[in-house]
């Protein structure tokens, strides 16, 4: 069974753009990581747990798909 990669970007909390930093930046709970696209100031913390949420969604999504799939397998023999 080959397991998809997936990407999630950190996302602005204004803009919905892809937060973009300086290569090999440490960024620690509390920091302020500023949108390029909109000047806005995003709290690590808040951008990680979403991003987070959004990765799990994506997760939950594969797995069920994956289980119709092999739902309907079952059925078919």
């Amino acid at each position: 069974m080959d397991i998809p990669q997936l990407t999630i970007s950190l996302k602005c909390l204004f803009c919905g753009e892809a937060l973009e930093g300086p290569e090999g930046a440490d960024y620690r709970s509390g920091d302020l990581i500023k949108c390029t696209k909109c000047g806005e100031e995003n709290n690590y913390d808040s951008v990680l747990d979403i991003a987070k949420d959004e990765g799990m969604s994506q997760v939950r999504e594969m797995v069920e798909d994956q289980l119709q799939k092999q739902l309907k397998g079952l059925f078919k023999k």
